[in-house]
């Protein structure tokens, strides 16, 4: 992978669409290096490699602000606050910066997936399979991201080879969604259940249950909850939740049975490794990281958006995740002085005190989780029909029993509604901080009343409404970032900006 990621940088970084003028200037002798790295299998696994790559990125920086902050779930004390406070235009850097990897990644995959027929032998058909499913899965994935953060976006397939073939138009959302569900369709055919390991074959590459579980989450996304049911079910019973919740994320059990598939950190460079110390938990223990979890205790003070349905508050008595997630540190509280010490709360989640440098972990980062899965079935059982203690009842009490909770029953939750809320707050204890919850609330279409909670609370702050469309597949109301500015000079043909920018 480090090799290949020197090896990238020469050959395909340049094929990054909003720089594809520069392609042909002058002779391609990139092109020839390519033509001949991806001639053979070897040659294609490390194009492989090269595609999940901007994973590291990702998830390093455009999710924190992104899908994290931008959520109910964190704030900022510190001035970037433009996530938080979604005062957010398209010449905003890090838009730019997010649209870059996803499309870096895509244009790996077309590339790899185009080169792939026209080699002659391969040690096995499985392993052909393995080259043209994990393909396709990277490339659903980052347009998946794509089409949540930015709605159309250019639909590129193919590999490029002149400017002509990337300056494309914004393709609708529909057709977006369209293409994302060939590629996972293809990806559950092509993919194993397990993998055997050797070349290629790593543990930790996707598998058809990674598959399965994104095509129901893409399933939740718009709505098809039968699609999300059928989708799971054969997940169901091929992991297990982990006993110790903390072993989900301090690198002791990755890709284990409660995981479904993560970001495969483990170098020795800040390229490999996330600075997770610096984000999320004090990298000194001194105090000062970028981003909090919301408290009410705070009342709006602090800094940005601070408090509002606070996500402190959401634990109940005796949730042995609260420990993990948060932690106080028996820090002084820099923010204010007159409370007692570890008052502050950090994101615990992460923490790495074993990696140095502290801000280079080599922790894996989980994108699909097996608790993600039972919370996603549950979720998709009740809105085709609320049944008092049936599986759904089931599934999140496996959930909330493991985490040291009583269970739920017909008594409890009564009705569909009072079900449906309990789910969307399992979702974001279980799953806090991991880059879900703003997905969430946009997919349920109550981004704009949650944010606007905290605005109020923190005073003389509103939600811009106008950048909220209708979406087109679910109807609900919908956020969506703003295409990067410059990519409208880089590209004639991207035609209209989202609403309110």
């Amino acid at each position: 992978m480090n090799n290949y990621i020197k090896y990238i940088g020469l050959v395909l970084i340049g094929i990054l669409f909003h720089n594809c003028s520069k392609i042909l200037e002058p002779e391609p002798e990139g092109q020839v290096a390519l033509d001949a790295l991806l001639s053979t299998e070897e040659g294609l696994i490390t194009g492989v490699n090269g595609i999940f790559q901007p994973l590291h990125n990702i998830y390093g920086g455009t999710m924190v602000q992104m899908a994290g902050r931008s959520s109910d779930d964190t704030w900022t004390w510190r001035k970037e606050t433009e996530s938080d406070i979604f005062n957010i235009d398209e010449a905003f850097g890090l838009i730019e910066t997010t649209w870059e990897n996803h499309y870096r990644g895509i244009t790996r995959a077309n590339t790899v997936l185009e080169r792939l027929p026209l080699v002659e032998s391969f040690s096995s058909d499985e392993m052909r399979r393995l080259i043209e499913g994990q393909s396709k899965f990277m490339r659903a994935y980052y347009y998946f991201n794509l089409v949540r953060f930015y709605g159309g976006v250019p639909l590129l397939v193919n590999e490029i080879k002149t400017p002509a073939d990337a300056e494309l138009p914004r393709s609708s959302i529909a057709e977006i969604y369209t293409q994302i569900k060939l590629d996972l369709g293809d990806a559950i055919t092509l993919l194993p259940t397990t993998y055997t390991g050797g070349i290629g074959q790593e543990v930790g590459r996707p598998t058809k249950y990674a598959a399965l579980a994104l095509m129901a989450t893409v399933n939740l996304e718009l709505e098809e909850w039968e699609g999300a049911v059928s989708n799971t079910i054969e997940i169901i019973g091929k992991g297990r939740l982990l006993e110790n919740y903390a072993d989900n994320f301090n690198g002791s059990q990755e890709n284990g049975p409660g995981s479904i598939f993560e970001v495969q950190y483990g170098g020795e460079t800040g390229a490999t490794t996330i600075n997770s110390r610096g984000t999320y938990s004090p990298p000194d223990l001194q105090g000062g990281a970028a981003n909090l979890p919301t408290d009410d205790t705070w009342n709006g003070e602090g800094g940005s958006l601070s408090s509002g349905n606070g996500i402190v508050q959401e634990y109940e008595p005796g949730d042995k995740r609260k420990d993990v997630s948060l932690a106080g540190y028996d820090l002084d509280n820099f923010l204010f002085p007159d409370q007692p010490k570890g008052s502050l709360l950090y994101i615990n989640k992460f923490f790495n005190e074993v990696d140095q440098p502290i801000t280079q972990s080599t922790w894996n980062f989980p994108i699909i989780r097996y608790a993600d899965v039972l919370l996603m079935r549950a979720e998709a059982l009740n809105e085709i029909g609320y049944v008092p203690n049936g599986e759904a009842f089931n599934l999140l009490n496996e959930i909330r029993v493991n985490a040291g909770l009583g269970a739920h029953d017909a008594l409890s939750l009564t009705t569909q509604q009072e079900f449906r809320e309990a789910i969307r707050k399992e979702r974001r204890v279980e799953l806090a901080f991991e880059s879900k919850r703003y997905f969430d609330l946009n997919r349920w279409g109550i981004l704009r009343d949650k944010i606007q909670f905290q605005m109020d609370i923190k005073g003389e702050l509103t939600f811009p409404s106008n950048r909220l469309i209708q979406h087109p597949i679910t109807g609900k109301s919908y956020f969506l970032y703003p295409i990067p500015l410059v990519e409208f000079s880089n590209n004639a043909n991207l035609q209209e900006q989202n609403p309110g920018y």
